[in-house]
């Protein structure tokens, strides 16, 4: 859902999403400390000049219950109430009873324009750990909208623990994409300044909470505890494909075919005889005797030259034609024929192929 592989698919979320959830808050590689105050820290992911980075908070409670942080965290009636920047809040529907699809608008600052997300949530109690996980994805129901800049969520992850000491312990990761014109290094400067504040906002909302859930009509609807109460709508995952995104770069298959690839291997041919030559020395022999003929004969046609240098075939008589130069040395006694083949090189058979010596 989240880290490098990062997609606005919309899925149903696995194990291993909220594994790399966690491997991001236990991990210590890679990240610096920016804050820390009243048991809050919050640390900033080593990035590269001009990148977004990710941001990491974590936080110890003594007066709240892992329960109530958590129940916060996903009731969309109180967050209107302790959330001061949301706009608007939809439901688009669920994909199973973990899994839920989202409308979030939000207020900014001016002069800059509000953002609004469309968000995938998927959430996974253990008993000993709660998380959420949200990352953007596309719905053709909520197209971007006239007054805001359409942000993007890359990756945004709590997870809620009971401490061994009463209370509870929190860990949030975030690194979203406001979009806009705004440059990468002002997004992460207020990125880093804005965590702490929330997490202090979900703090006093945690505290408020189960006297504020007590007091509605509806005390005890939690679907989010409650799969039974989970509304039986679902949506459609076609309707979440965008249908102006990139498709995904193909993997290029592997070569399963079993033919072998082998690479020739080049002899040092300046300290070896014609004999050891072989096909190389055959391509040069050829070349050479008919030269050597041409350059006799100048009436001779230069058909047999071209098609033997082209085709390349007949290779064993060109090696012959090669071996034929050395019977122009038949006067020379058999020690010094034996001397010159053992220092045999290309640029001599050149000479040879005339019938003098270098």
């Amino acid at each position: 859902m989240g880290g490098a592989g990062w997609t606005r698919e919309a899925r149903v979320a696995d194990d291993t999403d909220f594994e790399t959830l966690k491997h991001l808050l236990g991990s210590d590689d890679g990240w610096n400390l920016e804050y820390e105050k009243d048991g809050v820290k919050v640390w900033a992911e080593d990035a590269a000049h001009g990148a977004l980075r990710t941001v990491k908070v974590v936080a110890e409670f003594e007066d709240v219950e892992p329960d109530a942080l958590y129940d916060v965290l996903h009731d969309p009636e109180y967050r209107s109430v302790w959330d001061t920047h949301m706009l608007a809040a939809e439901d688009a529907g669920h994909i199973n009873v973990n899994n839920d699809v989202g409308y979030y608008a939000m207020s900014c600052p001016a002069p800059l324009k509000n953002r609004d997300f469309v968000l995938q949530r998927s959430w996974l109690d253990t008993g000993d750990e709660k998380m959420i996980l949200n990352h953007s994805v596309f719905h053709k129901d909520y197209p971007p909208r006239k007054g805001f800049v359409r942000a993007l969520s890359l990756l945004t992850g709590f997870v809620v623990r009971r401490r061994e000491s009463p209370g509870s312990w929190l860990g949030y990761v975030s690194r979203s994409d406001p979009r806009g014109a705004l440059p990468a290094w002002l997004v992460n400067r207020v990125t880093a300044q804005l965590a702490p504040r929330l997490v202090n906002q979900l703090h006093a909302a945690a505290r408020r909470y189960p006297g504020w859930k007590a007091l509605t009509d509806t005390p005890y609807y939690k679907p989010w505890r409650h799969p039974e109460q989970v509304p039986p709508y679902r949506i459609n995952l076609e309707d979440c494909i965008d249908p102006d995104a990139l498709p995904p770069p193909s993997e290029p298959k592997p070569n399963t075919s079993k033919t072998k690839l082998e690479v020739p291997q080049v002899k040092e041919t300046e300290s070896h005889s014609i004999e050891d030559l072989g096909d190389i020395s055959s391509e040069f022999s050829v070349e050479v005797e008919e030269f050597s003929e041409l350059s006799l004969d100048p009436t001779k046609k230069k058909g047999k030259f071209y098609k033997l240098v082209k085709s390349m075939k007949n290779r064993r008589k060109s090696v012959q034609v090669a071996k034929s130069a050395d019977s122009l040395v038949d006067g020379k006694s058999s020690e010094e024929k034996h001397e010159k083949r053992k220092s045999f090189k290309f640029h001599r058979r050149f000479s040879l192929s005339r019938g003098r010596e270098d």
